[in-house]
């Protein structure tokens, strides 16, 4: 079970980071711009959605949790990939695969080889939404790791000076309803906050984005570092990002599982 805890804790920070439904958060604290500087500011935000970003990421990292009175953390390896591809692996210390799980917008694979099992099913399946929240799309996972927003998000976003002098804060509200304040750092240009509030004001995601690096032949600065706390997961997760291989897509079959003949396979619902 506690291979099957560990990928857990990766399903639900990669994707989307946790859903925190219910988690009360506070609005972050803002002064109006002045004029010019909301000149600027909105220029900044341009160029941060207009920005090249990449369409998919090979890595490893590692999770770190403090969650529920456990404390521990996890190798793993991480594929995902435009629109809605995703692979991860999570490995034992000696590098050797415990569990390894791949989706795509419509069905999953989790292969277990400690037990030689094997599920199967649709994305929407209650088996697989126990691993992955029902709010999470697939589309937002590479975004959400890279600290920048799907193409349709945020174009009406409105610019206001953090208190604190941390950047510029973005505020909109989404087809579904919901409030994103992002906060960009004046200088860089890139994400260190998205806060998300659902429609009744409740805290629904808190992620924080910090040691930006560009690999060598890339223009394409990454998070190396993202920290998830809150009420829902009565803890905190950080993922470090612990090696970067390509941000170049990959073949269909790197999404594809072939079930070895000695496993067994179960159909979930």
């Amino acid at each position: 079970m506690a291979g099957v805890r560990w990928l857990r804790l990766i399903l639900l920070t990669v994707c989307c980071l946790a859903m925190l439904a219910g988690c009360a958060g506070k609005q972050p604290q803002t002064v109006p711009l002045a004029q010019v500087e909301e000149r600027v500011a909105k220029v900044l935000w341009t160029d941060f959605l207009g920005a090249r970003r990449p369409q998919a990421l090979d890595a490893d990292v590692r999770l770190l949790w403090e969650v529920l009175g456990s404390k521990g953390g996890v190798g793993a390896s991480l594929l995902v990939q435009r629109p809605a591809l995703f692979r991860v692996t999570v490995n034992d210390p000696l590098g050797r695969t415990l569990i390894l799980a791949v989706a795509d917008a419509s069905a999953f694979t989790m292969v277990d080889n400690r037990s030689g099992h094997i599920y199967q099913g649709p994305v929407q399946s209650h088996f697989w939404r126990t691993y992955v929240p029902e709010a999470v799309m697939p589309e937002d996972l590479l975004p959400l790791l890279g600290g920048f927003l799907a193409k349709e998000q945020g174009g009406a976003a409105a610019p206001s000076q953090d208190k604190e002098g941390r950047g510029i804060w973005y505020q909109w509200r989404d087809e579904k309803r919901q409030e994103h304040y992002v906060l960009l750092e004046r200088e860089s240009g890139t994400m260190l906050q998205h806060l998300l509030f659902d429609d009744r004001g409740d805290q629904a995601l808190a992620v924080q984005y910090a040691d930006y690096r560009t690999e060598k032949n890339s223009d394409f600065p990454w998070p190396f570092r993202l920290r998830i706390s809150g009420q829902a997961i009565t803890g905190t997760l950080t993922v470090h990002i612990e090696r970067i291989f390509s941000f170049l897509s990959q073949e269909a079959a790197a999404f594809q599982v072939v079930p070895p003949p000695h496993f067994t396979v179960e159909r979930v619902d």
